[in-house]
């Protein structure tokens, strides 16, 4: 289990308390990637709190909504404009906060909590110490649907990434034919390999989910993974993290998520694909599953999906949802229309 660098948030480190509630987290199986987003978002909090002049621990609901107005970049009056968040990381420092104000709540340090906790169903009765003008969260959840290259955005990739070391173009490989996402490729181990049958167990403690799975990749990627596997072996003994760092500063450390990040970044400059990023890889092989008629079941067991719903969006993606309904429901009264537009 990793321990929380502390450096990256030194506010939160000066705190007692917040290093006991993230210490906490990490003590019961957090993920890293979690505990470091939340550790992020609370140490920006707490800097918000000083630069208001109150005591965290004393702030209120109105505290709360100048963070949600900080957040979205527009002007406070003690902080400057700063660029905006999106909606999803504006969500994740809330629930980080939210989450800091519970444990002092349990620690009997705060009373209660000032920022309201969005119910995802209407409960009966009153509910204690809620506001109701706030039952569904401060701030409303949007989703956006998630950035696919064009074909020749994909194409300039796919050559980017065929000049690239070899631990790069697997890494590439495995993360798009396991739809990975990158704490899940990052965390591969060379245990998790089944070269017999082409396989990876993507295990609980790296997946988003916190559920096994195993996924597949091409045959085209094992004479390759072969090579890597015996380089690796000359270079490093036992069967630990699959992919290793290759430069001098770093040399045969696991390879990290931010390493990744930018290296999937620098590719994607290269190619001229704005917006490519490490989990695009993802939401593009799911798609094309979709497009290659997968059921919608076995996408999600595919993706580790906790829940279908996530699952549908890739099927709207793919286009063959709408195609289907289109061809049994309108489509000869479309091209009746059509006809009277354009003749024929």
């Amino acid at each position: 289990m990793s321990v929380p660098n502390w450096s990256r948030y030194p506010l939160v480190a000066r705190d007692k308390q917040s290093r006991l509630w993230l210490s906490l987290l990490d003590n019961l199986g957090r993920s890293p990637a979690t505990v470091d987003a939340y550790a992020r978002g609370l140490d920006q909090y707490l800097a918000f709190c000083a630069a208001a002049v109150v005591e965290a621990e004393a702030a209120t609901l109105a505290h709360v909504s100048l963070f949600v107005r900080y957040l979205r970049g527009e002007p406070v009056p003690f902080l400057s404009a700063r660029l905006p968040v999106g909606n999803a990381t504006l969500h994740q420092r809330l629930t980080a906060v939210r989450l800091w104000y519970d444990h002092l709540v349990f620690e009997g340090i705060c009373t209660r909590n000032p920022v309201p906790r969005g119910q995802a169903v209407v409960h009966r009765g009153p509910l204690p110490q809620a506001h109701v003008g706030f039952r569904y969260g401060l701030v409303r959840r949007s989703r956006r649907l998630p950035h696919l290259p064009s074909d020749d955005e994909w194409i300039r990739i796919q050559e980017a990434v065929s000049r690239e070391i070899v631990r790069n173009r697997l890494m590439f490989a495995l993360a798009y034919y396991g739809a990975l996402r990158r704490e899940e490729l990052v965390g591969l181990r060379v245990s998790d390999i089944d070269p017999a049958r082409r396989l990876l167990t993507i295990r609980a403690e790296t997946s988003k989910s916190a559920r096994p799975r195993v996924v597949c990749y091409s045959a085209a990627v094992s004479p390759v993974l072969a090579v890597y596997l015996q380089c690796r072996r000359d270079v490093v003994a036992g069967a630990g993290p699959l992919f290793l760092s290759e430069s001098d500063r770093n040399l045969r450390q696991p390879v990290t998520k931010w390493t990744w990040s930018k290296a999937v970044g620098r590719l994607a400059h290269q190619a001229d694909a704005p917006g490519f990023s490490t989990h695009t890889l993802r939401h593009l092989r799911l798609t094309h599953l979709a497009r290659a008629g997968w059921r919608l079941h076995d996408i999600a067991t595919y993706a580790g999906h906790r829940n279908v719903q996530s699952t549908t969006l890739y099927i709207h993606l793919s286009g063959e949802d709408l195609l289907r309904k289109i061809a049994h429901s309108v489509e000869r009264m479309d091209m009746k229309l059509g006809n009277r537009f354009f003749g024929g």
